[in-house]
């Protein structure tokens, strides 16, 4: 009777909502995977590109929406605070891409966002090794979904993740930098990371189970359901088996 109950306890707990995708405003890490490196996109001066012509080196992905007024530019001004910071040669050693996960904007809205960014630089900077693209809903999807980065919009509003990612030559994934303050050392490790071809640890994979993005908040707040839930789940799971076991022996 007691193996039936905790069988039954078990079940529900695991088709309890605490173990399923909260949402689609996430970011699932896929390290080692490919981004689609056939898509077209728009540049700020109008010229249709290929992600392959902008990933031809270690590259810095950036996912934003240009209208955004909060956290975006945040990201953006950061790295271009960073950005003069890093030891290798823009343009040679490493590229920046920054994307437009809005298909409505357009490329003279990248064009005022590369102007300005690069102003607030004020040192000098290879145009070319900083390019901010936008594209189709469809080229957009495919590129976002691939890295894992999932959003949805809200009225004028975009709900994001606030991340951006290092990719090699050929667009495997291989490092995460989320949040809006990272620095210029974890810049760097991940671009030499790419130019060796290492993935980058898993333990943010680890973290990242532990910690949801809330979109409200735009921050990364301490899943206590889902963690507490799992230690629970574990717990069910580690008595069920020792029932199961300690009544083979006593059969014996």
């Amino acid at each position: 009777m007691q193996l039936k109950f905790l069988m039954i306890l078990l079940f529900v707990f695991m088709a309890n909502p605490v173990f399923a995708t909260e949402g689609r405003v996430e970011l699932v890490e896929r390290l080692g995977e490919k981004i689609p490196l056939q898509l077209d996109f728009i540049d700020s001066t109008g010229a249709v590109v290929t992600l392959d012509q902008l990933v031809d080196r270690p590259t810095l992905i950036v996912p934003v929406f240009y209208d955004c007024r909060n956290v975006c530019n945040m990201l953006l001004g950061r790295l271009s605070a960073v950005l003069p910071e890093i030891k290798m040669k823009p343009g040679e050693d490493y590229n920046v891409v920054t994307f437009s996960f809005d298909p409505l904007e357009t490329s003279a809205m990248a064009a005022h966002s590369k102007q300005t960014f690069l102003t607030a630089m004020q040192v000098p900077y290879p145009r070319q090794a900083w390019r901010f693209v936008t594209g189709t809903q469809e080229n957009i999807l495919q590129l976002t979904d691939a890295a894992g980065y999932f959003f949805k919009k809200e009225g004028d509003e975009f709900l994001h993740p606030i991340t951006a990612f290092v990719v090699t030559e050929d667009g495997t994934i291989v490092r995460y930098l989320p949040g809006q303050r990272f620095s210029a050392i974890d810049l760097s490790m991940a671009l030499f990371e790419a130019s060796e071809g290492r993935i980058g640890k898993p333990i943010r994979q680890a973290l990242q189970f532990c910690f949801s993005y809330d979109p409200e908040g735009r921050r990364y707040v301490f899943n206590l359901m889902r963690v507490s839930g799992t230690v629970i789940l574990l717990t069910l799971g580690s008595f069920l088996l020792f029932l199961i076991l300690s009544g083979r022996k006593k059969k014996k």
